[in-house]
């Protein structure tokens, strides 16, 4: 079982450099936790484009006690910068697939 986590924020102009400030300085030490299996800031390019926030955890208990932390209560901030809704979702994950899946999909013959 994995957790994943995703924050999308839609940033008012003036504050996507402060969005992306906060996200940054916590990225490194959300990382360094043991049960956290990544960290991402991905964002689109426009200045009005959506800033993404991804987490993956290993355990629901290690996320929970994350959830809690004043780490993320930094992402609360940055979230409160949000133009419009954010959304925000996580996800408990029981099966993953990989480039495995994609090659046998793929190398199967399409039929029309």
């Amino acid at each position: 079982m994995r957790i994943l986590s995703i924050v999308q924020i839609v940033p008012i102009a003036e504050k996507r450099a402060e969005i992306l400030q906060i996200l940054s300085s916590i990225k490194e030490p959300v990382q360094a936790i043991p049960d956290c299996l990544d960290c991402r800031i991905c964002q689109e390019e426009s200045d009005e484009g959506m800033i993404v926030y991804l987490e993956q955890w290993r355990t629901w208990e290690a996320f929970m006690r994350h959830l809690r932390s004043e780490t993320y209560a930094k992402i609360l901030e940055a979230i409160e910068l949000s133009r419009e809704m954010p959304s925000v979702t996580y996800f408990e994950v029981s099966s993953i697939k990989g480039m495995d899946l994609l090659n046998a999909v793929r190398g199967e013959k399409v039929r029309d």
